[in-house]
């Protein structure tokens, strides 16, 4: 792949970012308004296991996992593994 296709590839991932930001806005800002979402949402990547993030917010990891799946299926969250990153992670 050359360095003209690598550009606009970058530039192609860059705008879909953006556009995700925009639509997600208003999800993130009622995670952020609340406590236990909040928590989740700040503790998920590869730092924490699932086990670890229910404890913390005291939910099951059944719930936690729910949350995961729902925040994938609107862009917020991107599946890795067992596990989910957040798109600027």
């Amino acid at each position: 792949m050359n360095d003209e296709v690598k550009e606009i590839l970058l530039r192609i991932e860059d705008l879909l970012r953006a556009m995700l930001r925009a639509s997600a806005s208003d999800k993130l800002a009622e995670i952020r308004a609340d406590k236990r979402l909040t928590q989740i949402y700040d503790m998920t990547g590869e730092r924490f296991t699932v086990s670890q993030i229910a404890k913390r917010a005291g939910i099951s990891t059944g719930k936690v996992s729910g949350i995961w799946k729902s925040w994938e299926q609107l862009g917020l969250l991107i599946k890795k593994g067992k596990s989910y990153r957040k798109l600027d992670a």
